[in-house]
Order: C-alpha cells, then structure tokens, then sequence
C-alpha cells in the first residue's frame, strides 16, 4: 500500500512508509494491553475484540476518503492492526485451550497453516483490486494536471483504494453479529 499512497498523496517513497509504522506499530502498541484484557475477561472476549477493532479500522477507510488527508488513512491503518494484535494474542492460546492437550499442538498448526493463504489472498486483493484499477498517471503526469484533475484523480483512486477494506470490515461485522446470536453464554477457557 505503499506504493499507492506515495502514488495518490503524490508523496515521497519516505513518507509513504509511514504505513509500515502505522501497520507494525499497532502491534506493537496493542500486544500487551491485549493480552491484559483477555487475563481480565476471556481469550473469546479477546477474539471479538480483536474483530471489532479491526472491522472499526477498516470501516474508518470511508470518512478518511472524504477528508482527503493522509494521516487519517494512517490511523485507520493503526486501529485495525490494533485489532489484528487482539486477534493474534487471543487466538493462538485460546486455540491450544479448546480441547485435549495432547492434540493442541495438532490444533495450532492447522490454524497457522492458514496464515500463508491469507497473505498470499492479500497480495492478490491488493495487486488486482487496487494496484491495477489506480490512475495510470504518474507523479510527474500528475503534477501536470489542474487542481480540479488531480483532485477528481485523486478522489477515484482513494475510491478505489478503500473498496476492499469496506468489503472487509463489513464481512467482519456480520462474523460478530453471527458469533453473537449464536453465544451460548459466557465462555471462559482456563489461561495457560
């Protein structure tokens, strides 16, 4: 996303890389205080958390467009990785907590073994989805065009660009809306 960004805010390779820190600095920011919350309450407490915020994250893609800034694309970045933290700390564990300790190493490297195809389904979105249905123009090209032009530009392809995270945090509110009218109560696996 990088690429994209440095390419519609018409911004250096440099500040473009601030998504990366938005990204991995979620992770960061969310791993411990994650891990308390699910000491507090449970590690599926943990998993909805997790989703919420990540759904939160992808849907403030919308208002970011309107503002027309960056920065707000950032924090949306920075909020679903919060999420994605929630996600990671709770899982695994509450993953190895499921069932007989014997087969939870089994259970955990058939969860994990899904991680590649989700990385490689995201490099698919994000090359066939938003890199190919961008502008053509490039920068030069760009700082050709009259502030209306570019805006007009600019304004497609931030469409184009929070397309797939709508998609995604709407499919991930229906996940919580389902889990939630199909709780059976509260669900409180032993911390290990």
């Amino acid at each position: 996303m990088v690429k994209a960004f440095s390419k519609i805010f018409r911004m250096s390779v440099t500040d473009g890389a601030m998504v990366q820190v938005a990204f991995y600095g979620g992770y960061f920011a969310m791993a411990f205080p994650a891990a308390m919350f699910i000491r507090r309450y449970s590690y599926k407490a943990g998993v909805l958390m997790g989703l919420g915020m990540y759904a939160l994250g992808a849907l403030a893609f919308f208002p970011a467009k309107y503002t027309g800034q960056y920065y707000p694309f950032l924090l949306a970045y920075f909020i679903m990785t919060c999420g994605l933290s929630f996600l990671e700390t709770s899982c695994n564990p509450y993953i190895l907590s499921m069932g007989d300790e014997e087969t939870a190493t089994r259970r955990l490297n058939l969860a994990q073994a899904f991680n590649p195809i989700g990385s490689l389904m995201g490099m698919f979105v994000a090359m066939n989805f938003i890199q190919n249905r961008l502008s053509p123009l490039d920068t030069a090209e760009r700082a050709q065009l009259t502030a209306q032009e570019l805006e007009a530009v600019k304004d497609q392809d931030l469409s184009v660009l929070i397309g797939p995270y709508l998609v995604i945090g709407v499919v991930i509110l229906v996940m919580l809306a389902v889990i939630r009218l199909t709780d059976s109560g509260p669900d409180r696996p032993r911390i290990i």
